[in-house]
């Protein structure tokens, strides 16, 4: 069984004339790019795709990609530049990605011609000009008043505080890739990498020809690292009869991380059973010219700190088993399980809040000196100035096939929206016993501004 890559839509470019074959998969392609007057890949042939040469039976491995093909992290680890980046302990924005650029970018400048992988390193795209980060200011400003303009540009300095945090460390990384390089490396592998378990161990890699087939829901293929085999394989799911394109799903993703990462997007990004997971990151704060400024600020950082500045993971996973808890009861007794949802998670995070506030108490206490008026009065400036600047925003991703997140969406509007009696019922609602049921903690991140993932 084969497959062969001709023009198509595809998650990213790809521009060479080379045949791609780095030690023998079972799966063989041809790549014909199409070039202009100067011999130059046009635009349109940087978009590819993979197609059955041959009538593909379902549960059929239709491509197979031997060990020693794979590019994986500890690849990455073992160069010398590896080296000193596991040494440094680093704190970088995607550690297994960075790896996977290492060896790709210290492996293409090293070994050059010599290289075993220089068939795969010559039908990597040589731009990518489709994915976000790489495009100009016109072409920006069409995501004007969309949220993904500060997502590329976290991206782009996360990227550049990781080669620049690098290049510190270790020197010689400014003579193998420009900083150009370095990002044009680093979307390759975010748009290229497979997690695998290889021999038990998990890791990431870059994985030649596997990594050309582009994305449709629902998925017509699955793929695995088979350690009997001791290689990459793709399986299909249904028959794919020849001349049809070979997918995978890259997963059941918002169209943000679509384009962000892969540099498309979905036009009806829709489960089978009608769910979409498009998402709106929503960023809500107290009003500073707020008449309840002070008591709602106060409410709002309940639970926040545990006095270094994180919650606590205790707390995190009472108000994540509040919730769930409350949820399940109210389903099984007719009750209307947002009700039950919104006084949980203001009952788990008072709770919480208490606990937090007696330790704060307990602390003070126990580090209690005589002090003078002066100082008295320094310290009270001081919680002023710090009350002020406190930043007060929370995130939540909402998506409309979510009724969740969109619940506590509300409970946080609810919070910011309520007059003074409506705020001191919420706030003093009673305190309930609610202990750890093994529940995710979704449900808490997304009150606390984090993401799911």
């Amino acid at each position: 069984t084969s497959t062969t890559s001709t023009s198509g839509s595809s998650k990213n470019s790809k521009n060479s004339n080379q045949k791609h074959g780095t030690g023998g998969g079972r799966s063989d392609i041809d790549i014909d790019t199409d070039t202009d007057m100067d011999g130059q890949p046009t635009q349109e042939s940087e978009m590819r795709g993979v197609h059955a040469k041959v009538d593909i039976p379902p549960n059929t491995i239709c491509v197979s990609i031997p060990k020693k093909c794979l590019i994986t992290v500890e690849m990455g680890q073992a160069t010398p530049i590896g080296q000193i980046i596991l040494k440094s302990d680093l704190d970088l924005d995607a550690p297994k990605h960075i790896f996977l650029m290492i060896f790709l970018l210290y492996d293409r400048k090293i070994h050059g011609e010599q290289s075993f992988f220089k068939p795969y390193y010559d039908i990597l795209p040589k731009t990518l000009h489709n994915i976000p980060i790489f495009w100009s200011r016109d072409e920006l400003s069409y995501l004007e008043g969309s949220y993904l303009l500060a997502q590329i540009a976290d991206r782009n300095e996360a990227i550049t505080e990781d080669y620049y945090a690098i290049c510190e460390v270790a020197p010689e990384l400014a003579s193998i890739a420009t900083l150009e390089e370095f990002k044009w490396a680093r979307m390759c592998v975010c748009s290229r990498n497979f997690g695998l378990q290889i021999d038990g161990h998990r890791t990431s890699a870059l994985v030649p020809h596997a990594d050309m087939l582009n994305h449709h829901r629902p998925r017509e293929t699955k793929w695995t690292y088979d350690d009997e085999l001791e290689a990459f394989t793709i399986t299909t799911l249904q028959r794919i009869p020849t001349g049809a394109q070979v997918y995978d799903s890259y997963g059941q993703k918002c169209n943000h991380r679509f384009l962000l990462n892969y540099g498309f997007a979905v036009e009806d990004n829709r489960e089978l059973d009608g769910f979409c997971p498009n998402e709106v990151p929503i960023e809500l704060k107290v009003l500073q010219n707020d008449p309840l400024y002070d008591a709602k600020l106060e409410f709002w950082k309940r639970g926040d700190s545990d006095g270094n500045g994180s919650i606590t993971e205790h707390h995190s996973t009472n108000i994540s088993a509040a919730v769930a808890a409350a949820v399940d009861a109210a389903r099984s007794q007719q009750i209307d399980p947002a009700v039950a949802m919104h006084s949980a998670m203001r009952a788990a995070v008072s709770a919480a809040a208490s606990d937090l506030q007696n330790a704060k108490r307990s602390n003070q206490t126990a580090n209690t000196t005589t002090t003078t008026s002066s100082s008295s009065s320094s310290s009270s400036a001081t919680r002023s100035q710090s009350q002020s600047s406190y930043d007060s925003t929370k995130r939540v991703r909402v998506c409309v096939s979510n009724n969740e997140n969109t619940r506590v969406l509300f409970s946080m509007l609810r919070v910011l929206a309520c007059n003074e009696e409506e705020l001191s019922a919420i706030s003093s609602s009673p305190t309930l016993p609610f202990g750890d049921n093994g529940r995710s903690s979704f449900l808490n991140k997304a009150l606390r501004g984090f993401t799911s993932t």
